[in-house]
């Protein structure tokens, strides 16, 4: 193992996002996913990643758990999240999107959790998400000028990829007014 620890996945934030809400042990948390739970629009988990990801929280202190036993049930591990872990989510959460690739697991999922923050981190993510489009559309549109036919129809793909994303950020900050919006 690195004697640095790597950084939380997507994924990982997710969980740290949904354990946040209510300590819960990995059963429960596949069964959300399987159950139709509004997270499954932006992506599937499999138990063999979600697992993996629990205990690798877990190992870098985002998370702490208990064992629990019922009468209906084996002992289970049952999660909460740590204060760094709580510190960790909230980073996140406040990060906008670096990369447009990411943009449809990454910002979705942050929109998801939008309600679980105070107001105010929401819409400051959602200006500095439009502000960081805008940057990257005009690096598109000033690659553009300079590339070949092929390198143009893949930086035009690119181009309004991202002009859409702009709208919709857009479109999303006037018509939910953004600071209001809750699920």
């Amino acid at each position: 193992m690195s004697p640095r620890p790597a950084l939380p996945l997507r994924l990982e934030y997710v969980l740290l996002g949904l354990i946040r809400r209510q300590p819960v042990h990995g059963y429960e948390l596949l069964r959300i996913w399987k159950d139709h739970h509004e997270i499954g629009l932006v992506w599937q988990v499999k138990p063999g990643p979600l697992y993996a990801s629990l205990e690798k929280l877990e190992q870098l202190g985002y998370l702490e758990a208990n064992r629990v036993s019922t009468d209906a049930s084996p002992t289970r591990k049952e999660y909460r999240v740590t204060p760094s872990g709580s510190q960790v989510f909230m980073e996140w959460m406040q990060t906008p999107v670096a990369a447009a690739r990411d943009f449809r697991q990454d910002f979705l999922a942050k929109l998801y959790f939008s309600a679980d923050v105070e107001k105010i981190i929401s819409a400051e993510l959602l200006s500095r998400q439009i502000q960081l489009c805008q940057t990257w559309l005009a690096s598109l549109q000033g690659q553009l000028t300079l590339s070949t036919d092929f390198e143009k129809q893949v930086l035009s793909f690119r181009l309004r990829q991202v002009q859409g994303i702009l709208d919709w950020l857009r479109a999303l900050s006037t018509d939910y007014n953004f600071i209001e919006f809750r699920r």
